[in-house]
């Protein structure tokens, strides 16, 4: 029996596309019909209350969520709060070799679901990357700079991925089960 399930992302230079496409072929493999959505580019096809589940995800730079992610979790929080939905983040620092910054990324996904008042029933800081050669000159200053105080790399002549893909399985594994309403028993990294 197939399950259709909704994962709608906001990114930027698309590490956070990279992620949701990856989640979704695994439900795929799990007998979920996924639809992909890019909250900038277009809307769901369905009401959310039709779907098994809704994964909602979002890049975040410079502490910055997607605005079109935004805009819909506000638009939806009612139903979002009475079915089964989750939450990815997907940032540099969640990768970062500093405990300190992968803490602060953390703060940030829990006072952003706080903010609006969102139960998910999952959420994840996932490492996203560092796309020095798609920025603008001020972006790559910036991110090269807190790379630099974080254990990142400050190699500006290319992009450096930091997503652990294995962490974006488990995840994935974790929302299968938590959409189809069975126990899950997270590792705490993937828990609030």
């Amino acid at each position: 029996m197939s399950r259709r399930v909704l994962i709608i992302y906001g990114t930027t230079y698309g590490q956070t596309e990279k992620i949701a496409n990856r989640i979704a072929e695994s439900l795929q493999r799990r007998a979920f019909a996924v639809e992909l959505c890019n909250a900038a580019v277009s809307k769901p096809g369905m009401a959310l209350d039709k779907y098994a589940g809704v994964l909602v995800g979002s890049s975040i730079i410079a502490r910055g969520h997607q605005p079109a992610i935004k805009d819909f979790i506000r638009d939806h929080i009612a139903t979002l709060n009475t079915i089964p939905s989750a939450f990815f983040q997907v940032s540099a620092s969640a990768g970062s070799a500093s405990e300190h910054a992968r803490a602060a990324a953390q703060q940030i996904l829990q006072k952003f679901i706080a903010d609006y008042g969102w139960m998910p029933i999952l959420s994840a800081s996932l490492p996203g990357a560092i796309n020095y050669t798609k920025y603008s000159l001020l972006l790559k200053w910036y991110m090269k700079r807190a790379s630099a105080n974080n254990g990142g790399s400050t190699d500006t002549s290319r992009d450096h991925e930091y997503t652990d893909w294995a962490e974006v399985e488990r995840f994935a594994l974790a929302i299968a089960a938590a959409f189809r309403g069975a126990e899950v028993g997270l590792e705490p990294a993937l828990q609030d």
